[in-house]
């Protein structure tokens, strides 16, 4: 038997703080757990906050958000960072719109947009055109209660009929309905218990998949069994035909259909060995799928299919490629799309006679086209800190389009050109500031273990090495998610006030490959925490800035990574927001997404001793040291985020503002009717971004 050891990490009383004779923080009483781990008991005094559909959780929110509230308001009031915000936003209420579905003949084109800048976006479509959009369908049709938010958009292939997806209060979790364009009709039946956009129209209906209709809170946490089934317009959800289900809660999977609806591919995945079977369904052949592969150690995904021959992407040699093969003769590969150094492999679009791909290197984008034997035809690179962020041909028009976004512009619209392979932009959207003025700065710098680590430092004007300038420092960093220049009002406002902003692509990040993303995975996590830090440090050594005058912010993985950093080297920050962030790691797996396989295999399992104790060493909550006191903190989250429960944020802004050392402001701002992905009304969007950038550069001024 092992010997108990046992913990303890809170201290064991009760305490409301004064934080500046401004903040009286609502008492929140400690209601000791111990938890035991592989025979250590670890002592949790906020568990109960856990059960966040408890009238005691939730009066405990509303004090937390009335003190929060009134806080941030104070400081909103003595800038003009609304009124900054408000002329920043603006492009997002008037982008050009890749988000059409191009309806062959029919030319019909659906748009998800704002109809006003206090509502939630609409469906809007038009025939024939880009201009004279009709709303479709209206949230508040579907329910006056609760935000609906419109995610995915299926026209059926002749035009009449759209199928739409959409959650409540920004849940992970989905529902469909369908409507007929021509009349209007609009279906009585709703599909629920879907999470992903995989919807494929076939004859009078479509493929799509769901999970069981268990309700218990139990089976729906684990995210498991999923079933692909075949729904008929104007039946019940209940009526509709299983087509394939799987018997381990270990296995997943997914559905592909062609645009062209000529083959459906079911994947089936076992995640305990990392074996692939793929079966295929010709309509013209039957109704059966037959075997494509079984039980492969190597995963492709289909993406079209011509004249008896499969297009697909997979890896070789951990790069992706475009392939090709006959659908009689799946082993006989093809290699369409070229590889570069120092790029990664990020979008695709195919035309009828070419293939476009994009690539992301340090400073741009490479795109490529290539024809169907794999000889590339021509490259275009982008600009230097502009990368492409999305890939359309337009098959009534005949023209390829593509999306270039930066730090520091809203994202513009540009047009291919293949006879010359140049492109040329389709107008830029006006914004209340002069990015001509705005400068890039590409660096590597030396981490706890000799790694070097990119870091990409945006600056107006000049970066002056007087130890003075702001610094915002952002990272994701994690899943092997490839992170491009993205436009950000909040950068920019941060910018304009005379500060810098510093991305840090940590390992774990896909940016570079896959050993890059597996040297910030499981036992390697710390690398990432680690990575980020000494991006502080390097900025405070080479004199831009100095200790506490750099602001920390991160989301979800990135807030995991910023939280783990602040709690590990306070000293180093002045200030940090933590949206929706990860921040009970022993506790994690224990929820509805925690549990996955995405994120056992991203962060390790409790139930392994050697994992549980890399967990314990860096998560957040569980490391708040009494002693210190750490920088201000804005800790947000959605009151109806399924994907990192909100309990992580309630949780760790208790521990800390039950701190006795703890003198700078702790926050938390839980959003009611909001998801992981924070506010979905145009104004509140406004605010939130207002809230956040103001808060950070305000604290940062406190530190003078």
């Amino acid at each position: 038997m092992k010997k108990i050891k046992h913990i303890i990490l809170f201290p064991l009383f009760f305490i409301s703080i004064i934080v500046n004779a401004q903040i009286n923080y609502p008492k929140t009483p400690i209601e000791k757990v111990i938890n035991t781990y592989h025979g250590i008991e670890i002592s949790d005094n906020y568990q109960w906050l856990e059960d966040t559909q408890s009238t005691k959780v939730k009066n405990w929110i509303k004090l937390q958000n009335k003190v929060s509230e009134k806080y941030l308001n104070n400081l909103t009031k003595s800038t003009r960072s609304r009124w900054m915000m408000d002329k920043l936003f603006y492009y997002e209420m008037n982008t050009d719109s890749l988000e059409g579905n191009f309806i062959k003949n029919k030319k019909i084109y659906f748009k998800i947009m704002y109809p006003s800048i206090n509502s939630t976006p609409a469906i809007y479509y038009s025939k024939g055109n880009y201009r004279g959009y009709e709303k479709l369908i209206s949230p508040n049709s579907i329910s006056k209660k609760d935000q609906i938010i419109f995610s995915f958009l299926k026209p059926s292939k002749n035009g009449r009929f759209l199928a739409y997806q959409y959650s409540r209060n920004g849940s992970d979790w989905k529902e469909i309905k369908i409507v007929q364009i021509k009349n209007r009709h609009y279906f009585k039946e709703t599909l629920k218990n879907t999470i992903s956009s995989e919807i494929y129209w076939f004859g009078q209906g479509f493929f799509y998949k769901k999970y069981p209709n268990d309700t218990t809170q139990e089976a729906k946490n684990k995210r498991k069994f999923p079933q692909i089934m075949y729904h008929k317009l104007g039946t019940k959800q209940i009526q509709d035909k299983l087509i394939f289900d799987v018997k381990k809660e270990n296995e997943t999977l997914r559905i592909y259909g062609m645009s062209r609806q000529n083959l459906f591919v079911v994947k089936k995945e076992d995640t305990s060995n990392q074996k692939f079977s793929y079966f295929y369904l010709e309509p013209n052949k039957g109704l059966e799928f037959k075997p494509m592969f079984e039980n492969i150690t190597y995963d492709i995904n289909i993406v079209d299919f011509k004249l008896d021959t499969i297009i697909a992407l997979t890896k070789i040699k951990n790069k992706k490629y475009l392939i090709s093969f006959p659908i009689q003769n799946p082993k006989k590969w093809k290699i369409l799309t070229p590889s570069y150094t120092g790029a990664v492999f990020t979008d695709y679009e195919l035309t009828n006679t070419k293939i476009v791909t994009s690539f992301q290197t340090n400073n741009s984008s490479i795109i490529s086209v290539s024809n169907y034997n794999g000889k590339v035809l021509g490259e275009i690179n982008t600009p230097k800190g502009m990368s492409v962020s999305k890939l359309v041909y337009s098959k009534n028009l005949n023209k390829f389009f593509f999306r270039l976004s930066s730090y520091t512009i809203p994202p513009v619209l540009c047009l291919l050109n293949f006879d010359n392979y140049t492109f040329r932009y389709l107008g830029r959207t006006e914004v209340g500031f002069d990015p001509e003025k705005y400068k890039f700065k590409s660096v590597k710098f030396s981490s706890h273990d000799g790694t070097e680590v990119p870091l990409f430092i945006v600056y107006k004007d000049s970066l002056k090495r007087n130890k003075k300038t702001p610094f915002l420092l952002n990272t994701y960093g994690g899943y092997g998610v490839i992170a491009k220049p993205t436009f950000n009002p909040g950068v920019i406002f941060f910018i304009e006030n005379g500060g810098a902003f510093a991305y840090v692509h940590v390992r774990g990040g896909g940016e570079y490959g896959d050993k890059w993303s597996k040297a910030g995975k499981k036992l390697n996590k710390k690398n990432s925490i680690l990575d980020f830090k000494k991006a502080a440090e390097y900025l405070i050594n080479e004199g831009y800035t100095k200790p506490k005058k750099i602001a920390a912010i991160g989301s979800s993985h990135g807030g995991l990574i910023v939280a783990a950093a602040v709690i590990n080297e306070p000293q180093l920050f002045g200030a940090a927001v933590i949206d929706v962030g990860v921040l009970d790691m022993l506790r994690f797996e224990k929820s509805e997404v925690g549990s996955t396989y995405t994120n056992i295999s991203e962060f390790g399992s409790i139930k392994n001793e050697t994992e549980f104790k890399n967990l314990l060493s860096y998560s957040p909550y569980q490391n708040v040291d009494y002693s210190v006191n750490y920088p201000s903190m804005l800790i947000m989250t959605g009151s109806d985020d399924t994907r990192v429960p909100p309990y992580h944020s309630f949780k760790f802004a208790a521990q800390l503002q039950h701190n006795p050392s703890q003198k700078a402001p702790i926050l938390l701002w839980s959003q009611d009717k909001t998801g992981h992905y924070g506010a979905n009304e145009f104004n509140a969007k406004i605010k939130e971004f207002a809230t956040i950038y103001n808060f950070l550069f305000q604290e940062l001024k406190n530190n003078n």
